[in-house]
């Protein structure tokens, strides 16, 4: 098995995110009261990231659903707690081609609609996007099911870096 990229330690937000943070709607679309947004709020808020990891052992597609309808940073400090989730490698018998995927393309789609969110730790989720995207059969994810790894990861760095890349 390859080795996986060293974690590094989050300086932007160590903390559980504050009910202020769940607030903080400056970014948001208007859509803060939504039922989807309620249902998000009720399964992160005041938990740490380390207590969110059997949720998404429990539930992935729809704890990785739910990181959509989080607020800024919320958001940013949750990601970085499913990035650990998807490198954990601890997975139910048939989810981890649904987490690598999910997290691959929550990443593409955070870069496309919303980049102010995901911008800020991209250099932390880098190296799990290398990782996955390099290790597609680790994961047990069929090409012709969730799509070639690779060609997501370079759409990512095209849409990170602003160029496509070498």
């Amino acid at each position: 098995m390859p080795a996986r990229p060293s974690e590094k330690k989050w300086t932007a937000q160590n903390s559980v995110p504050t009910e202020a943070d769940w607030k903080d709607d400056a970014d948001a679309d208007h859509t803060l009261y939504s039922l989807d947004v309620t249902h998000a709020f009720q399964t992160f808020a005041g938990k740490a990231n380390q207590e969110m990891q059997s949720r998404f052992f429990q539930n992935v597609l729809g704890c990785a659903e739910d990181l959509d309808y989080l607020p800024r940073i919320p958001f940013q400090y949750y990601m970085l707690g499913f990035r650990d989730f998807v490198m954990a490698g601890n997975f139910g018998w048939c989810d981890s081609s649904d987490a690598a995927s999910s997290f691959l393309n929550r990443i593409c789609r955070k870069l496309k609609e919303q980049p102010h969110f995901i911008r800020p730790i991209m250099p932390d989720l880098m190296p799990a996007v290398i990782y996955v995207s390099e290790n597609q059969q680790l994961f047990d994810a069929d090409v012709d099911i969730y799509g070639d790894f690779k060609a997501i990861r370079r759409l990512i760095e095209e849409l990170y870096t602003g160029s496509p890349p070498p």
